[in-house]
């Protein structure tokens, strides 16, 4: 059994999340637009749940994500358009800000849509939301794949490419020391034997914990050879400046901030696992069944503020406010690296030869089935929930599928 030192009991088979109270915050002022569900279900949670085991969304016979549709229903004799409001989730990240920008520009009621913009904090929640229907779409990330194992939910674009996240170790430590060793990994500091026993500071289940054991593998290690405590990033920063810790995983801000600091990038996310993995937009099933033509929209609008995202400048200047509004403190050097390592996927990157819808659930399912975070079961699942046909009549383009 991995050795993890949490604040929280260890639940095996199980992801375990911290809920920040009062994320649940709505966009427009529209209220009265999100289901009562969701602040009765906050409420709950306040009144002494403090965590969430993401195992209930891992669970076949939890139909959070409804039906698991054979086709998108575009070819089921129903338009599927509804005046019904459409309650979306997103993160105030790179994967959410498209989304907002749309929604700040009028668009989406400018396609004859009702969305009602909802922020949380992580990945987790969105996905309790997601189980619990509350929400209809969400824009998230690597927590998404739980939502998508448990079937029935719908991969409908991938948003942005997820550089920037590593891998940190202070200069004197004795992994820097080893220095580089790999010859196929020229630029990865470390050894078995530097490495054996370290501790690690990241949020468990995430692409932080899918780094690092990546990492470890690259010198015949495990999990079990380490020490994995479980922080959300801002309190692993926070701990490893003040000598906590042998190794911070984490993603930017904070990436950036520890190689401001000093500190030294032992690995890089792309070098540890061999994966460009991307954040992105999914639905519950039984949408995309009945209102395929609202779910259309809302792809076609994404797509709209992705390309339009491409304009730096406008980015920029949009991302850094939103960010500032949601008490996220970047520094200019900071949002410019954010979006040189941060690429959204408009029509540009959509057509290049190589771009395979969907492509890094493979790796990442394989990885989360080995640390029995998903099960072998549900593993087929993810793949089989990719639909780049929204994307495709979005752009125009054909798409290729990543398959397994």
């Amino acid at each position: 059994m991995q050795k993890v030192k949490c604040m929280i009991k260890e639940v095996k088979l199980a992801m375990v999340w911290k809920i920040e109270i009062g994320y649940y915050k709505c966009i427009k002022s529209r209220t009265p637009k999100v289901k009562k569900g969701v602040y009765t279900e906050m409420k709950k949670l306040q009144r002494g749940i403090s965590t969430v085991v993401a195992a209930a969304l891992m669970v076949g016979s939890l139909a959070g994500c409804g039906t698991n549709p054979s086709s998108n229903g575009k070819d089921e004799g129903s338009t599927g358009s509804s005046s019904e409001t459409l309650n979306v989730g997103v993160l105030v990240s790179t994967v959410g800000i498209p989304a907002l920008y749309a929604e700040d520009q009028g668009w989406f009621e400018e396609a004859g849509l009702d969305v009602n913009l909802i922020t949380f904090p992580t990945g987790a929640p969105v996905n309790e939301a997601i189980a619990a229907q509350e929400l209809d779409i969400a824009c998230s990330g690597f927590a998404s794949v739980y939502s998508l194992a448990n079937a029935g939910c719908v991969w409908l674009a991938d948003i942005n490419s997820t550089g920037g996240m590593g891998i940190y170790a202070r200069e004197d430590s004795d992994i820097v020391k080893a220095g580089k060793n790999l010859t196929d990994y020229p630029e990865v500091y470390g050894s078995a034997e530097a490495l054996k026993g370290v501790q690690i500071l990241e949020p468990l289940g995430t692409s932080a914990q899918f780094a690092t054991e990546s990492y470890l593998a690259k010198f015949g290690l495990t999990g079990d050879d380490v020490e994995q405590v479980h922080m959300e990033y801002a309190p692993a920063f926070q701990a490893f400046e003040t000598g906590e810790g042998d190794l911070n995983s984490c993603s930017p801000p904070y990436s950036y901030d520890m190689v401001d600091a000093g500190y030294v990038e032992v690995c890089s996310f792309e070098d540890a696992t061999d994966v460009s993995m991307c954040d992105g937009c999914f639905a519950r099933g039984e949408v995309v069944e009945n209102r395929a033509d609202d779910v259309q929209k809302f792809v076609d609008v994404l797509v709209r503020a992705m390309d339009a995202l491409q304009d730096e400048q406008l980015r920029f200047d949009y991302t850094i406010e939103r960010y500032a509004s949601n008490a996220q403190d970047f520094t200019d050097d900071q949002m410019r690296r954010e979006i040189e390592d941060r690429k959204y996927y408009g029509k540009d990157l959509l057509s290049k030869q190589d771009y395979v819808f969907g492509e890094c659930w493979g790796a990442i399912t394989d990885f989360l089935v080995k640390v029995e975070k998903i099960t072998e079961d549900n593993a087929p699942n993810v793949i089989s929930s990719l639909d780049p046909s929204f994307v495709e009549s979005a752009t125009g383009l054909t798409v290729q599928r990543f398959e397994k």
